[in-house]
């Protein structure tokens, strides 16, 4: 993990500017996040002197150079220019004492849609996180991530209903685990489109906590035998190549 430092920088900052300003800044910071520049999630706007300033946290160090940018980052950096007089600028402050490994695209011969982590985009080969502004867009017509950053919400909410266990354990868990659910449909789209851009196998990650002889042989999609003689990438247990699905699954033991 990077840190960097983001300025708005005026002048003078007229007060009945300020909300739409922090307003406009906010969505900025959005299109940079959607885009995979950013990874921080707690935003926190100062106001200083003759400038807005913002802490944030890129999974490289060159995440925020222009040529990642998206359509819509610079729209907004438009926006602030020609609404609010505003320059934008980065700073680097260093690095985060957590490191995170990362994978590029063209030294990975397959991906893996799995949530979790800065980047839901894993490297096949390392399960290294892949900063998605090096990933084709996959929602194309949008030519943005909307796609990926849906599942990837989605998923978080039923993850954590799930976990907290108080609406119901079992109807979160099938979201999570059963192969027709909206999720795992969502998610195996979405995979579909990453291996046509790509031409690279990508995988979805079926969460599995089903600890019987059935699940642990039979892929569930397409029936086929998926367990594995030892672990792939020290995780997973379970894979099919046909249907491009990862799993884990409790208590399997693998030939040493």
């Amino acid at each position: 993990m990077f840190i960097y430092q983001i300025l708005f920088e005026r002048a003078v900052w007229p007060q009945a500017e300020k909300e739409a300003l922090l307003r406009d800044a906010d969505f900025f910071i959005r299109s940079l996040r959607s885009n995979g520049q950013l990874v921080s999630r707690n935003d926190v706007f100062l106001f200083l002197d003759n400038a807005v300033s913002l802490h944030v946290q890129c999974l490289k160090k060159d995440s925020l150079e222009e040529r990642y940018n998206s359509d819509y980052v610079n729209q907004w950096i438009t926006v602030l220019m020609e609404r609010y007089g505003v320059t934008v600028s980065y700073h680097y402050l260093g690095e985060h004492l957590v490191s995170v490994p990362t994978a590029e695209v063209d030294a990975s011969s397959s991906f893996i849609l799995y949530w979790g982590g800065s980047s839901p985009v894993r490297s096949g080969d390392t399960f290294d996180q892949i900063p998605l502004y090096h990933l084709p867009y996959t929602s194309v017509w949008q030519r943005n991530y909307e796609d990926i950053n849906s599942w990837s919400t989605n998923y978080a909410e039923i993850d954590g209903l799930w976990f907290r266990g108080s609406l119901g354990e079992r109807q979160f868990h099938n979201f999570l685990s059963d192969i027709n659910s909206p999720l795992t449909t969502q998610g195996r789209g979405i995979c579909n489109r990453l291996e046509q851009l790509t031409g690279k196998p990508s995988y979805y990650y079926l969460f599995n906590a089903d600890n019987s002889k059935e699940s642990a042989h039979h892929c569930p999609s397409c029936g086929g035998e998926w367990r594995l003689e030892s672990k792939l990438l020290a995780k997973f247990d379970l894979k099919c190549d046909h249907c491009r699905l990862v799993s884990n699954q409790l208590g399997i033991k693998h030939q040493e």
